[in-house]
């Protein structure tokens, strides 16, 4: 599996959210506000794909996935007032945020299938996400390595860190709930549905 070098590299930005008890049942407006978030997102130097992801269990689950060129472009994109005031606030005003690691993370490694639909129209697809403490990152790599000869698998990547060392979140993207629960067999794998997301060039799908 090939590894990322250190340095100015891509980074990608791992958000867990949990709609407050007051707003349990304002998912559409949380993801309508995500509309919002990705609009500005498109905009911004740097930026590489947003996803919004929903757990098929916990309507009140999301998380987002922001893939940026370097830590300085997501930098600059989010510590301004629009996006402060504007585009998270929208966001944080129905749900709190709840990472493990952190929001930041370097790319550590990262592994693709040769499958179509992975950027722009991948909304209707899984993810399996998985928190890892601190320790050994080898066995993550191995399993994504073996997922990745697995029908359905689309994509996938171990990110770590940059708050927490040696602690590290695994992504991997499967072609429907199926395959996404058949490689999410542990006790601490999320299972969340693609419904929205966009690249770099503003193409934006999101699921009926």
């Amino acid at each position: 599996m090939p590894e990322k070098k250190h340095g100015p590299a891509p980074v990608t930005v791992v958000a867990r959210f949990v709609l407050t008890d007051r707003h349990k049942q304002d998912t559409e407006a949380f993801e309508e506000a995500f509309d919002g978030y990705r609009e500005y997102m498109t905009t911004q130097h740097g930026f590489l794909h947003t996803s919004l992801l929903r757990s098929p269990d916990h309507s009140d689950r999301h998380v987002i996935v922001t893939e940026w060129r370097d830590n300085s472009a997501y930098k600059a994109a989010v510590m301004v007032p629009d996006f402060l005031l504007l585009t998270a606030a929208g966001l944080m005003e129905l749900a709190d945020l709840d990472n493990d690691h952190g929001p930041v993370l370097a790319s550590a490694r990262v592994t693709e299938a040769d499958a179509a639909g992975v950027v722009g129209d991948g909304a209707g697809q899984y993810c399996v996400v998985t928190s890892h403490e601190p320790g050994d990152e080898a066995p993550l790599v191995a399993r994504l390595d073996a997922a990745a000869r697995c029908e359905g698998f689309v994509s996938g990547s171990v990110v770590a860190s940059d708050r927490r060392k040696g602690g590290c979140v695994s992504l991997m993207r499967l072609r429907d709930a199926e395959a996404a629960r058949a490689a999410g067999a542990g006790p601490d794998e999320e299972i969340y549905e693609v419904i929205a997301e966009a690249s770099m060039d503003g193409a934006a799908s999101r699921a009926a």
